[in-house]
């Protein structure tokens, strides 16, 4: 069997040095420094991911100074908390919904909707929570309390967002309530660009490669996109999973923490033009931003 060649491992002196013969400039900050930054704020694979926003000439990076990396890399980190935050409080109002609507269900009692769920094509969902619950550490007790016959509200605190999303299927299709129709609809987009931020994912890179296009999309993020002019982006996974996460806040969530969550977008656009002028000439950055901003505005 042919032995797979591997890259030798460099230390961040070698890497930073490895950056400057591909083009990277050192014009803000030494390569000293560049070499600090990377032992003690980041590591050179997330940071050195963002050079893939910029072009390339004759094997080097064109424009492409150290310092863009470090910002680009703090936007990123910026954007994951506000999405991650956003993300948890649709889960949460998604929740609120369906316990209201199981709650004024008078063909429920709490109970037998769990045992409908265990039973149908989402089952294994069922057991993945039960187990979650039983090997919960705060939680023991509730577990031991109800171990035997398990109602909705007491399981739905042990859903992931995956099993929230399936469970919120197998009522919709039970019962077609339209209040969660959405949920329904655009939760497993909103879930991959929750996941993305939870796990601290770049997301500011392979926006636009015709690689990350879906086939079809959701009517609902179509519409979104053509009233924010941007339909022609739609397609591409990150703004249709980004459309889709505003559409189930602006869908579910609470005046209040819509207002909340406004302001923090708003702070963020604010940093975002910090440094505007070093990515004025840069097409893909600048269109990200572009489309981040007409999303929000229309939402």
């Amino acid at each position: 069997m042919r032995k797979l060649s591997r890259q030798r491992k460099l230390n961040n002196r070698e890497l930073v040095a490895h950056l400057a013969t591909k083009g990277v400039t050192f014009n803000t900050i030494s390569q000293g420094q560049a070499i600090t930054f990377l032992d003690k704020n980041n590591y050179y694979y997330k940071l050195a991911s963002f050079r893939k926003n910029f072009k390339k000439k004759n094997e080097k990076y064109v424009d492409l100074d150290f310092s863009y990396l470090q910002d680009l890399a703090s936007i990123d980190m910026k954007i994951r908390n506000i999405l991650l935050n956003i993300a948890v409080n649709v889960e949460h109002f998604i929740k609120v919904e369906l316990s209201r609507q199981i709650n004024n269900n008078p063909s429920e009692d709490g109970y037998r909707i769990l045992v409908d769920f265990k039973r149908s094509e989402y089952g294994k969902y069922y057991e993945i929570t039960k187990k979650k619950f039983k090997q919960s550490r705060y939680q023991s007790a509730m577990y031991e309390k109800r171990k035997h016959d398990y109602p909705y509200w007491a399981l739905l605190e042990h859903m992931d967002y995956g099993c929230l999303i399936k469970f919120v299927t197998f009522y919709y299709d039970k019962y077609k309530p339209k209040s969660l129709k959405k949920a329904c609809e655009l939760g497993d987009n909103a879930r991959h660009i929750r996941n993305a931020c939870a796990h601290n994912s770049v997301l500011l890179i392979n926006v636009f490669k015709n690689t990350e296009k879906l086939p079809n999309v959701n009517a609902a993020v179509s519409t979104i996109a053509k009233q924010a002019d941007i339909l022609k982006y739609k397609n591409y996974k990150k703004v249709n999973d980004l459309i889709s996460l505003f559409v189930l806040a602006k869908a579910y969530c609470s005046p209040a923490v819509l207002g909340y969550q406004k302001q923090h977008i708003k702070d963020f656009l604010t940093r975002c033009k910090r440094n505007q002028a070093s990515y004025s000439h840069n097409p893909e950055l600048t269109k990200m931003m572009v489309i981040f901003k007409r999303i929000v505005d229309i939402l």
